[in-house]
C-alpha cells in the first residue's frame, strides 16, 4: 500500500511544518527531517538519499521544504541544490523564507538565497525583515492557479460571479477569512521607504551581527557556536576553565537574571541537549556597542553564579 511520506526538511526547520502536516491529517511521522552539515544547514545529499528511501519503501514524497533564514541561527539552505533535486524527483519546492525574505531587498546579500526563483511557493513574514509590527505575513506562489485548489464559493461571501466580473476577493487566496487590513502598514512602507531604503536597513543589521560574531569570538568568556548568514547569534557564557561548571545551568541563570533585572531581553535555544543564549538583531538601530554593553551584564551574572557556587 503506497503512502504518503510527506514533506523533507531540514532538521533545523520550524516546528509549524510539522504542526502543519498534523493539521492536514498526514501526521508528524510524515514530516522526514534531514540532517543538517557543520553550518546548521541542510544537506541535500542526505536529502536525496532519504527520498530514494522512500521510494523504495513505496512510499510518496510530496515536498521539499527548504529554510531561508533557520530560527536559531539565520542560516539559509543550499536552495539550488535543493530545487535541483526537488525537480528530479517532481516534487514540490517550498521555501520558508519567514526570516530570510528581507535579503531580497539587498543587492549586496541577494545572493545568499539564489534558488529561491526556482520555488513554487514561498512564506515571508514581513514583520521579520521587512520592519513591520506583528501581524504581516504572505504566502507566495509561482502560479496563482494553485489558490483554486483552497478556493470555495459562498453566495454570502464571495460568489462565483465576483471572479467572472473580475472583482478581487482575497477570500479566494487564503484559509482565513475575516481579517485586518495588515497589507496597508506594509505598502505605506514600501511607498515611504522604499526598497534601498529597507535594503540599506537589512545590511545593517547584518553588518551588526557580523560584528557581534567578532566580539564573542574574542572574548574568552564566550562561546560563538556558528556564524550567521543574516544576524542570528547562538552563544554562551563558558568562563574558567579550570573548574567543571554545567554551562547549560549558568546561561539558565543568566538569562533568567537579565529578565527578573531588565538589563535586556535575550533568548534562549537549546542545541544538542545544551542550553544557550541567542542574539536575533532585528533592529537597524542595535549598535556594536548596544551589544557590548549586553556582553558585559551577562558577564557580571556569570561571574556572580560562579562566585556563589
Amino acid at each position: 500500500m503506497l503512502t504518503v511520506s510527506g514533506s523533507f526538511v531540514s532538521e533545523m526547520a520550524h516546528f509549524s511544518i510539522q504542526k502543519s502536516a498534523s493539521i492536514l491529517g498526514l501526521g508528524e511521522h510524515a514530516v522526514v527531517k534531514i540532517k543538517t552539515d557543520r553550518s546548521f544547514k541542510m544537506n541535500s545529499i542526505l536529502l536525496e538519499d532519504a527520498i530514494q528511501k522512500e521510494i523504495e519503501n513505496g512510499n510518496i514524497p510530496i515536498a521539499v521544504v527548504a529554510t531561508a533564514g533557520t530560527t536559531d541561527f539565520g542560516n539559509i539552505d543550499p536552495l539550488m541544490n535543493i530545487s535541483t533535486v526537488a525537480k528530479k524527483y517532481g516534487m514540490w519546492f517550498h521555501v520558508d523564507a519567514a526570516y530570510g525574505c528581507g535579503l531580497l531587498l539587498t543587492e549586496k546579500y541577494r545572493h545568499l538565497i539564489n534558488g529561491i526563483e526556482n520555488s513554487d511557493s514561498v512564506t515571508v513574514d514581513y514583520h521579520k525583515s521587512f520592519f513591520q509590527p506583528v501581524s504581516s505575513s504572505g504566502f507566495l506562489v509561482k502560479d496563482r492557479n494553485y489558490f483554486t485548489l483552497i478556493t470555495h464559493y459562498a453566495d454570502y461571501l464571495n460568489p462565483k460571479d465576483h471572479d467572472e466580473n473580475e472583482i478581487p476577493n482575497q477570500v479566494n487566496k487564503s484559509i482565513q477569512t475575516t481579517r485586518r487590513f495588515d497589507a496597508l502598514k506594509l505598502w505605506f512602507t514600501l511607498r515611504i521607504i522604499g526598497k534601498k531604503g529597507l535594503g540599506n536597513y537589512i545590511e545593517r543589521i547584518i553588518s551588526t551581527a557580523k560584528e557581534a560574531a567578532i566580539l564573542l569570538e574574542n572574548d574568552p568568556h564566550f562561546e560563538l557556536l556558528n556564524r550567521s548568514d543574516i544576524s542570528a547569534l547562538v552563544f554562551r557564557y563558558s568562563a574558567n576553565p579550570f573548574k567543571t561548571f554545567d554551562l547549560s545551568r549558568i546561561n539558565t541563570y543568566i538569562k533568567s537574571q537579565l529578565y527578573k533585572n531588565g538589563n535586556a531581553l535575550v533568548a534562549g535555544t537549546k542545541v544538542n541537549g545544551q542550553f544557550y543564549l541567542k542574539f536575533t538583531i532585528l533592529n537597524p538601530l542595535t549598535t556594536v556597542e548596544d551589544i557590548q554593553s549586553i556582553l558585559n551584564t551577562i558577564k557580571k551574572y556569570g561571574n556572580e553564579y560562579i562566585e556563589v557556587n
